[in-house]
């Protein structure tokens, strides 16, 4: 499965696909794909440094 970042609220999760609306602050915005595909996060679960990468929001605040 996909681990997805909201973009609105920064919450992380795993599903298969990334829902129409964040199960966490309701808000219909854009999912990042942060799951580990290399060997230096361990390749499992999601990768600790794009999870703490700000998005575009949080990086305005």
């Amino acid at each position: 499965m996909t681990w997805w970042k909201c973009s609105n609220c920064g919450y992380v999760f795993e599903a298969e696909k990334p829902p129409e609306k964040c199960p966490n602050c309701g808000e219909k915005c854009t999912f990042y794909d942060v799951t580990c595909y290399t060997p230096e996060c361990g390749c499992k679960g999601y990768d600790p440094k794009l999870v703490g990468r700000p998005t575009n929001k949080e990086s305005k605040l």
